[in-house]
């Protein structure tokens, strides 16, 4: 499975958690509110409000659903900060042998004192 295919994979399953979780939401303002939000207009499925051992559950799952996105980015930028660690030693530590060998230092191009103008130099032929 190639990596594009993995990320539309978790943003379906994303819109899907977030879906719920507005319906869910609705439900606790209007227990009526999912009916209308699916069409379904029966007046005689009246909902019964979300009771408050329901809202605690919603409430932990939220929590853990947030604890563990937090977890996961913890350690893609641990992984990340890990992979990018050797390059950055080398980089510091080429900067440091510049500061400590002067001679080292890379050769500056002088810069003309006034610029150059290509065009007056070239003769016209008749």
């Amino acid at each position: 499975m190639s990596m594009s295919s993995k990320a539309a994979d978790i943003f379906l399953e994303t819109g899907s958690a977030f879906k719920r979780i507005a319906e869910l939401t609705m439900e606790l303002v209007d227990p009526n509110a999912s009916n209308r939000l699916s069409g379904s207009s029966t007046g005689t499925s009246q909902k019964i409000a979300i009771d408050s051992s329901e809202l605690r559950r919603l409430r932990d799952a939220l929590q853990r659903f947030s604890s563990d996105l937090d977890a996961v980015s913890q350690r893609v930028n641990t992984n990340r900060e890990a992979a990018t660690a050797p390059q950055e030693v080398e980089r510091l530590m080429s900067l440091n042998s510049i500061e400590n060998n002067p001679e080292l230092e890379p050769v500056k191009s002088e810069e003309p004192s006034e610029p150059v103008d290509n065009q007056t130099a070239v003769p016209m032929t008749a």
